[in-house]
């Protein structure tokens, strides 16, 4: 065999091995979703090129007659970035470990820290919603809310005026030492809700989108008990219901709610509307499972947590929801990043059927 099919075929088998080792981590939990993403397209590129003769800088070395130092670059290569990967991905849990920690003890340690004083805590995280959180706390004052909820906004290293808006309120604050994510700003406030003995979190956006109709409609629902007697550990607040306000979303959008609703029917037998949706009421059983760091995603909790609190046998009720679109600030889901978000998702909702289902741990 010439040696230009044998570097070839090794390359095409770094790469499988490279997508298959990306996967793992991800599923393992030593390797964040943005890295596993960069894992399997590398690995893809590595394939592709061994298939297709001339399209590696490889290929090139060879005819020169250095296979056996295009051979050792590569190698090390690989090594050397997919260390570098997973260093930085433990450093980075590591820290958003910490800093939500240093946050709660800040909070903790504040004199005017609100009290608990109902059993139903709304954690809104905030990032730069000075346009729209003022009308969405204005609503969270009205009397039909305050009587049977308080309210915490997580508020994530604001550079806007949201947090001057916020505390203008009757409402507890906790600001992040630095942008943690949408993800690490939902686990602060399900510990803080731990810490303070509530019985039930409704998380809802900042961003106007979410109704505040919504939130009595979820609460009864959280104390209702089924036909087996059980009350529902998390209560999904869908747009895709019959009931459901009118909620216009792009093609690519209805692809990826497609796709993630069949996932969820096919690897965990249940059939969920909206797995995607961000308004989302749970028990004390659900959010204090959350609360654990090795529990909850702390950069993209979404269809993934869905899959997995299904596989771990925890009820999940849906109920119809008003939404609207959003007017103001900026999406976390805007320009190319729906693309990266699915991408993402697609890894992490297989990584964690993979991680129930086959390594059975969870």
């Amino acid at each position: 065999m010439e040696a230009e099919s044998i570097i070839r075929i090794i390359m095409a088998a770094v790469g499988i091995a490279i997508m298959l080792s990306g996967f793992w981590f991800l599923a393992v939990k030593k390797l964040t979703a943005n890295f596993s993403v960069i894992w399997e397209i590398a690995g893809a590129a590595l394939i592709v090129a061994g298939a297709v003769p001339g399209l590696s800088v490889w290929m090139k070395m060879m005819d020169r007659g250095e296979e056996m130092l295009a051979g050792c670059i590569g190698i090390a290569g690989v090594l050397v970035c997919c260390q570098f990967s997973l260093l930085v991905s433990r450093l980075t849990m590591k820290n958003h470990e910490l800093a939500i920690e240093v946050s709660l003890l800040l909070q903790e340690n504040n004199k005017i820290a609100q009290k608990a004083g109902k059993e139903l805590l709304i954690i809104l995280p905030v990032k730069n919603e000075e346009k729209s959180i003022q009308k969405v706390l204005e609503q969270l004052s009205g009397p039909e809310i305050r009587e049977i909820a308080d309210v915490l906004c997580i508020n994530d290293a604001s550079s806007d005026s949201s947090g001057r808006i916020i505390s203008e309120y009757p409402c507890a604050q906790i600001t992040n030492v630095f942008g943690l994510g949408y993800g690490s700003a939902l686990q602060l406030g399900y510990k803080y809700a731990v810490r303070k003995d509530y019985q039930y979190v409704i998380q809802m956006d900042a961003d106007g989108q979410h109704d505040p109709c919504n939130i009595p409609a979820i609460y009864r629902k959280l104390r209702e008990r089924g036909q087996d007697g059980r009350t529902p550990d998390i209560v999904l607040a869908s747009r895709f219901m019959e009931g459901s306000s009118e909620f216009r979303v792009s093609v690519f959008k209805k692809f990826a709610f497609w796709l993630f609703r069949f996932m969820i029917c096919v690897l965990a037998g249940r059939k969920i509307a909206d797995p995607t949706t961000g308004l989302q009421g749970l028990s004390r059983d659900a959010f204090t499972y959350y609360s654990e760091y090795s529990h909850f995603d702390y950069q993209y909790p979404d269809a993934n947590m869905v899959m997995q609190m299904l596989l771990l046998k925890f009820q999940i009720a849906e109920i119809p929801a008003v939404m609207h679109v959003r007017t103001d600030g900026k999406s976390m889901h805007s320009g190319i990043e729906p693309v990266c978000y699915m991408m993402r998702m697609f890894l992490s909702v297989l990584a964690v059927a993979f991680r129930i289902k086959v390594l059975k741990t969870g």
